[in-house]
């Protein structure tokens, strides 16, 4: 997996860590440059189709979060398969891995951390957003100091029914952190996440989780059953005002818990305080006063008259049966059938259920079809018989979830179509020439990259076809062989067009004539025809008599290049010289030539000058 590429994007760079559900790496996104984590789902997880829609469903919800103690998800991908999640990286250690290299925290140190928390609960729940696995795992602290609670929504899939032999590990690390409710089988809800928070923050003042089991049944009963050990009992050091919020977090009735995180969180600023001084002493408590209650001589024991007795016992009969009266009135009486509001716009719902006599919580959704903002479920369902006054969820399609945009611009056509379809875009492509970006990449788009947009919306990648066109200049091709006119013509990007063959006193296979004149501007691309010499069956000199020529060259002091010299005489046109020479050069060569005629000097393909003879 080290240095794969994935979603053409995050390059793996090393492995951080594995737990139950995903494989968690280190990575460099290639296109903003920085250093993001990358978790891989499990391969025997990402067989359960189901469940890795849901994975996506609910990443991409928990996605929109933004806050400074909760550890942003930037992107969510498929490669191979296998979903991945790509997160904010935080440098630091998670406070599972504190607590055992240090052990127990001071109070101040757990107040900081639990206040932290409470601060991305409250955010996460006012979203509607409920975390369900919060144990010190999830938790991480950087060097500084500041906490960002990890893994959002991902717990959702955990409950016991889940345990198995192959997970047992992972439930083990889960269950020690349940609500009762949760190790019950029944849903979670924001309170459970502070049940959660107070198991965390019993185990970071003490060292240690309140509850122990050889398996997780037996830790899951113990959460349901027993109150959690004295944390003061174990050390007294721990503020009394601390111990309490920690009860009252863990409280196995719901009702008996922190209404809201928010709640909690001043709790934990407002009811707790620590002395510090400079020398860095041992954190002081303030001391609780204890009061003594005076000793008193005990009464002397006087016994109730008969009838006073009997008129006791009617009075607390009557109590009781009035309690059991009123009870069954209240937990048998006064049921109603729930509306069915499935398939109702939202206000609609919601009042049809409030003048039903219930409370109404209401949940946004993604991907349930073409109608918004109607509702998709209910809970309780329609028709189920529940009592007045009861809490109502309904689930409301908020049309198809956002995913990110990358920005493709400069990235090659094939990427940016692959990197886009694998997120669900619908790709149009659009072309048109470029100067600067090469043939087959991406010009821009549209919308722009790096934000997000709906999935399954339309992307334009505007694709560079290259450079115009431009006009060349055609060399000479006379006196050359067909290879070599070849690389003339490709080198100022010609076409060697059609060949035709005349009988000339020129040698056999050298160029006599072409279809466009030397020195004339064409498109490139274009094809040059050209006419070859077959040769003559009377190869003598027809009694011409040759004479040698000297013939002096300059080559321009400016560049470098090929020079060619080709003759024209009463023999035909043949190439006499071919050589490449530095600027400023002088050349002098004797060539046997059939006066009257002329020498071609050509320079880089080009005509230079003509020395008649």
């Amino acid at each position: 997996m080290i240095g794969q590429l994935l979603g053409n994007r995050y390059e793996i760079k090393a492995r951080i860590g594995s737990g139950g559900m995903a494989h968690v790496y280190r990575a460099r996104c290639t296109v903003l440059n920085r250093i993001v984590t990358v978790k891989i789902m499990r391969e025997e997880l990402a067989e359960d189709k189901e469940f890795v829609r849901r994975f996506q469903m609910e990443a991409q919800a928990v996605a929109l979060l933004s806050h400074p103690n909760i550890v942003s998800i930037y992107d969510v991908g498929e490669e191979d398969g296998l979903p991945y999640l790509v997160m904010e990286y935080v440098e630091g250690d998670n406070l599972k891995e504190i607590i055992r290299r240090q052990g127990a925290l001071s109070p101040s140190e757990a107040v900081n951390i639990g206040i932290q928390v409470c601060a991305a609960l409250d955010h996460a729940h006012s979203k509607g957003i409920i975390h369900r696995d919060i144990k010190p795992h999830n938790i991480l602290v950087t060097p500084g100091g500041r906490v960002k609670v990890t893994d959002f929504g991902l717990a959702r899939f955990l409950s016991v029914s889940s345990i198995t032999v192959t997970q047992s590990d992972t439930v083990m690390g889960s269950v020690h952190y349940f609500s009762p409710e949760q190790a019950q089988g029944e849903d979670a809800d924001s309170q459970s996440d502070l049940y959660s928070l107070g198991v965390v923050l019993y185990e970071a003042v003490s060292g240690h989780v309140p509850y122990q089991g050889d398996n997780p049944i037996s830790i899951a009963l113990k959460h349901i059953q027993e109150e959690p050990p004295g944390l003061r009992i174990e050390n007294p050091s721990i503020p009394y005002e601390l111990e309490q919020i920690i009860y009252k977090a863990m409280a196995k009735d719901k009702g008996m818990r922190f209404k809201s995180a928010k709640e909690m969180q001043n709790a934990l600023s407002e009811g707790y305080s620590v002395e510090s001084s400079d020398s860095q002493e041992e954190e002081r408590t303030r001391s609780i006063p204890i009061p003594v209650i005076p000793e008193k001589k005990a009464p002397r024991k006087r016994k109730m008259h008969p009838a006073a007795i009997a008129a006791l016992v009617v009075c607390g009969l009557l109590l009781i049966g009035g309690a059991l009266y009123g009870l069954s009135k209240w937990y048998f009486g006064g049921t109603v059938a729930v509306p069915d509001v499935v398939g109702l716009p939202q206000d609609e719902a919601s009042e049809k259920l409030k003048s039903a006599g219930f409370r109404v919580e209401v949940e946004d959704i993604f991907d349930q079809g073409e109608q918004v903002e109607v509702v998709v479920r209910q809970d309780p369902v329609g028709g189920m018989e529940v009592k007045k006054g009861r809490l109502v969820r309904i689930w409301v399609n908020k049309g198809q979830s956002s995913v990110w945009l990358p920005d493709l611009t400069g990235v090659s056509e094939r990427e940016a179509r692959l990197a886009l379809e694998g997120r669900g875009f619908v790709v149009k492509i659009v072309r048109e020439n470029h100067e600067s970006v090469p043939a087959g990449h991406v010009i821009r788009q549209s919308p722009e990259g790096d934000q997000k947009q709906a999935k399954g919306s339309e992307i334009t990648l505007v694709v560079s076809s290259g450079p115009v066109a431009k006009d060349v200049v055609v060399p000479s091709l006379v006196g050359l062989t067909l290879d070599q006119a070849k690389a003339a013509l490709s080198s100022v990007e010609l076409n060697l067009g059609d060949v035709k063959e005349e009988p000339s006193s020129t040698e056999k296979g050298i160029i006599i004539k072409q279809g466009v004149a030397p020195g004339t501007s064409v498109k490139k691309g274009r094809s040059i025809d050209v006419v070859v010499s077959s040769g003559s069956s009377d190869d003598s000199s027809g009694g011409l008599k040759s004479q040698e020529r000297k013939l002096k060259i300059e080559v321009p002091d400016d560049e470098a290049g090929e020079i060619r010299v080709v003759v024209k005489d009463a023999q035909g046109t043949r190439e006499v010289y071919k050589g490449t020479h530095e600027g400023d050069d002088e050349i002098e060569k004797s060539f046997e030539v059939y006066p009257p005629g002329e020498f071609q000097v050509f320079f880089q393909g080009r005509l230079n000058k003509t020395i008649p003879f």
